[in-house]
């Protein structure tokens, strides 16, 4: 089915969110049902295989009348629900030596046991989602001594709700894996509301405002002697220097003040020789000129 088609990177064969999932698979049920549901856990299509015997319910690749899928990819992944029922898978690959070999693995297998033909393992799952890893390239070298060519035919049984079966050239961890062959896809994100883009030019300074004083009552006021002298912050004002006029000198003379009603002491005519001339009062400007 697959020979002819270039296999490199990853190759699904059952898809549980396609349109057509069943394409180039057949169904056998028997007391049981296969049907496709949606998952509670998470949110997808699945494609549930459920049966009252495991081994009259189940599901097989490639359809009839093609003989073998051809698919040459070594690894085989299953992202496949436990739903805490049996449940087992089988695989038929063809090796170096042109025979075909089984390796069927169940969880109600408690021991390994290898035969010519077939390799019987257990399997053991944990609740919920699993992702099933299947290197078949080295089972085959370790079950039976041969290299593996190809896988022929796959065949899932009840119970079990399936999401996705592949193969790929190699194991990639999950952040090298596509969205949709993750087992639990990545979150998108979350849309932000309530935003709205300012149209505004933001100020070319930050403007302070003052902070309003906390109102204090009079009973919750300290009483001022109870009171600690604060530091205060506050800048000290300017100050200004206040030219305060000299004050006027008076002398007084021993024989008293002059009496009421009269002006100025008048100097006896015997001492109006001797008074020294008064020389007039100059300015600086004066001064500078004179000498």
């Amino acid at each position: 089915m697959f020979r002819n088609t270039y296999q490199r990177g990853f190759l699904t064969v059952f898809s549980s969110s396609g349109s057509k999932p069943l394409e180039i698979w057949d169904i056998v049920t028997k007391n049981g049902h296969a049907k496709r549901v949606t998952d509670e856990e998470l949110k997808l299509m699945s494609f549930e295989l459920m049966g009252a015997n495991v081994a009259t319910t189940y599901m097989v690749a490639p359809k009839c009348p093609c003989p073998s899928l051809g698919v040459k990819l070594p690894f085989l992944v299953l992202l496949v629900k436990n739903l805490k029922k049996f449940f087992s898978f089988e695989i038929q690959i063809l090796d170096d030596r042109n025979l075909l070999r089984r390796f069927r693995a169940s969880n109600y297998q408690s021991a390994t046991r290898v035969d010519n033909f077939c390799t019987v393992m257990p399997l053991a799952l944990t609740p919920g989602w699993n992702q099933i890893q299947f290197n078949l390239a080295d089972f085959t070298r370790r079950a039976y001594g041969t290299n593996y060519i190809e896988t022929v035919r796959i065949q899932i049984h009840a119970n079990v709700r399936i999401k996705r079966v592949y193969f790929c050239d190699r194991l990639y961890p999950d952040d090298e894996l596509p969205p949709q062959l993750r087992l639990h896809p990545p979150l998108r994100p979350t849309r932000i509301t309530g935003y709205t883009k300012s149209s505004g030019k933001k100020p070319a300074e930050a403007i302070e405002t003052a902070r309003p004083s906390t109102p204090v009552t009079a009973t919750e006021a300290p009483a001022a002697s109870e009171s600690a002298p604060r530091r205060s912050t506050m800048r000290p004002a300017v100050e200004t220097t206040v030219e305060i006029p000299a004050e006027t000198v008076v002398f007084e003379s021993d024989d008293g003040p002059p009496p009421e009603g009269e002006g100025s002491p008048v100097l006896p005519e015997e001492f109006e020789d001797q008074v020294p001339d008064i020389a007039p009062v100059m300015s600086a400007p004066e001064i500078a000129v004179q000498y």
